[in-house]
Order: C-alpha cells, then sequence, then structure tokens
C-alpha cells in the first residue's frame, strides 16, 4: 500500500512495493504538470490536465508505431538484400 497526495488530497494506492518508486514518480509528475494550469481550479484542472495527458500518450503511441513500422521496413530491406546476396553466390 502506498499513500499519496495529490491537490491536498490522500490516496491510499493498493499496489506492489515494487511499484511505489513509478508512483511516486508519476505523481510527481502530475503535481508539475498541474502547477502549469494556475488558472484553473478544481474539476476542470484535473479533467484539463488529464485530457492533456491523454492526448500525450496518444500522439507517443502513434509516433512509436510510426517508429516499429519503419524499422520493420529497413529489417525487411536488410533481410531481401542478403537473402539476394546469398542467391547471387
Amino acid at each position: 500500500m502506498l499513500t499519496l497526495t495529490l491537490m491536498n488530497h490522500n490516496f491510499e494506492i493498493p499496489c506492489e512495493e515494487s511499484d511505489h518508486e513509478r508512483l511516486i514518480e508519476a505523481a510527481t509528475l502530475l503535481e508539475d504538470k498541474l502547477d502549469q494550469l494556475p488558472e484553473l481550479k478544481g474539476e476542470g484542472k484535473v479533467l484539463m490536465m488529464a485530457l492533456n495527458l491523454c492526448y500525450d500518450y496518444l500522439q507517443l503511441k502513434n509516433d512509436t508505431l510510426q517508429y516499429t513500422e519503419q524499422v520493420e521496413t529497413q529489417i525487411e530491406t536488410v533481410i531481401d538484400h542478403v537473402s539476394q546476396t546469398n542467391h547471387s553466390n
């Protein structure tokens, strides 16, 4: 169990001890992001931050998929080249 404080609220997070460090890091990041929206308060602030984090997540997911496709294409090109070179010899 891990106790985190976010926006002056305490949360008891049931988790493995091995997850504590990552959850603390996530909570710190969230607090830092929330501090970047001083003009918003309460629920609106949390919802805007949730939207921003979801947008960032989807962008990262898309970038990762594009990168993976590029790497797969490069690997296929190398395999084809090696295969052609082996067949020529």
